[in-house]
């Protein structure tokens, strides 16, 4: 192709934005939710495609659970599953719980928050059992997850991320990558998740970085670690 056209989209199965519906059936070990869907015959479709579809095109979408029926919107084609945004949740979890970040689902640093905190250990249980099942052939009785005696204000180590502008009137954003990105950078002024001791030193380091941003390179990281006296 000539140099600086764009690579064109892949519309087997579903064409690009093509909204479907589907049940979720199960969550993948980075979060999302997965469900199948049957696919119509088409004619000259790739053998991936047709050995795939016996038991459902498998599609992967961010912020459901299982067993919600849900409408979504298809991003993108894969070899042998697509990927989708959710667009409506038709019929919600009894688990599903409302998020305590006001960022949850933009700032990609957290998949499960919209998932009770039962649920979530019981998931992570689960999962590692699977995987040790399905990467490594071995049955094994995992132990359930130890709970945290806190659901939030936990988290002892930050590193959020920022691009200080070749502007520097203009206040870089400053936090997380924003979900289903590379490169694009959430304004994060308080992490949820994250120790009172770390939100306090992270507050005095945006105000420090958003009055003098032209100091910084670009890609800049910080690092915040909360460690206990004497450990």
């Amino acid at each position: 192709s000539a140099v600086g056209h764009k690579k064109k989209p892949n519309d087997i199965p579903f064409a690009y934005h093509q909204e479907i519906e589907l049940e979720i059936t199960t969550l993948t070990n980075l979060g999302s939710g997965l469900g199948r869907v049957p696919l119509p015959p088409i004619e000259n479709q790739k053998s991936d495609i047709e050995n795939t579809a016996g038991g459902g095109w498998v599609v992967m979408v961010p912020f459901t659970l299982p067993g919600e029926r849900v409408r979504v919107r298809v991003f993108r084609n894969q070899k042998n599953f697509s990927e989708a945004d959710l667009v409506e949740v038709l019929t919600p979890s009894p688990h599903r719980v409302a998020a305590t970040c006001p960022l949850f689902a933009r700032c990609g640093g957290c998949q499960y928050q919209h998932l009770a905190y039962a649920e979530q250990l019981l998931w992570k249980q689960r999962q590692v059992t699977e995987l040790l099942r399905h990467m490594a052939g071995i049955e094994f009785a995992v132990s359930p997850v130890v709970p945290s005696p806190r659901e939030f204000g936990y988290r002892s180590k930050i590193t959020p991320h920022f691009n200080p502008p070749r502007d520097v009137v203009v206040p870089p954003p400053i936090g997380f990558l924003r979900q289903g990105t590379r490169f694009d950078i959430v304004d994060v002024p308080r992490c949820p998740i994250a120790t009172d001791a770390i939100n306090a030193a992270y507050a005095r380091s945006r105000k420090d970085i958003k009055a003098n941003p032209g100091r910084f390179e670009r890609g800049a990281t910080l690092l915040f670690r909360d460690c206990e006296e004497g450990v």
